[in-house]
């Protein structure tokens, strides 16, 4: 039987730094960051090697502002399993970074089939920064997908409120399971994340984590 795969959720509101902590985690070593997000932009480009119909059904999930319904969950399946076996993922030492997945309960059910979740990092960001924070990286001035066609005021403010009702309730989900350890972290406007990284990494080291192994590697995945 395979060793359950050891992962780590990033879970807050869009702008709040998840895909540039998961950047600095994977450079600590040890650490894959999946970020579910990207996955799902490259593969309704056709980059990720899905079957066309279910490449145009994540493309109407993206430009709907959705998110992808329990049915659907294999083709989330499919796009992690990829991305592991590119990766050359080895679950005795490494850590898979979750950013985007799950985004709700259903979603969450699912996956602990397979993966394991230890940690959840919320980056708590209200709606205020989450708004400036976008912002920012609009203009390119943050580390985090600039120029992203989602990022207009009023995207982010739909998001924001299916952020609170759908995928904030992980945190309660998974804080009532024994042996998940919860991290808080206050992200405003101007908050790094080099600090964020490093406390997850050290939680995560602390409990037997990751193991230091250089950068992850990257890979195409067509």
């Amino acid at each position: 039987m395979a060793p359950p795969i050891r992962a780590v959720l990033l879970i807050g509101p869009t702008g709040s730094g998840k895909s540039p902590v998961g950047a600095r985690l994977e450079q600590a070593g040890g650490f894959h960051h999946f970020d579910f997000g990207a996955e799902l932009r490259a593969a309704a480009r056709g980059e990720r090697g899905l079957a066309p119909a279910d490449a145009a059904y994540v493309q109407c999930v993206l430009e709907a502002q959705a998110l992808l319904p329990d049915e659907r969950f294999p083709i989330a399946a499919e796009l992690l399993r990829r991305f592991l076996r590119c990766r050359g993922f080895e679950p005795s030492t490494d850590v898979l970074v979750l950013n985007g997945l799950p985004r709700h309960v259903g979603q969450a059910r699912a996956l602990a089939a397979t993966v394991r979740i230890e940690a959840v990092a919320v980056l708590e960001c209200d709606a205020a920064g989450a708004h400036a924070r976008v912002a920012r990286r609009r203009r390119g001035e943050g580390p985090d997908h600039a120029g992203r066609p989602d990022d207009a005021p009023e995207a982010v403010a739909r998001k924001l409120a299916l952020y609170a009702r759908e995928t904030e309730p992980l945190v309660a989900h998974y804080a009532a399971q024994g042996g998940v350890r919860v991290l808080r972290f206050i992200v405003g406007a101007e908050t790094a994340e080099e600090a964020i990284a490093a406390e997850i990494a050290r939680t995560v080291l602390t409990g037997g984590g990751a193991h230091g192994k250089g950068a992850a590697r990257g890979c195409p995945l067509g």
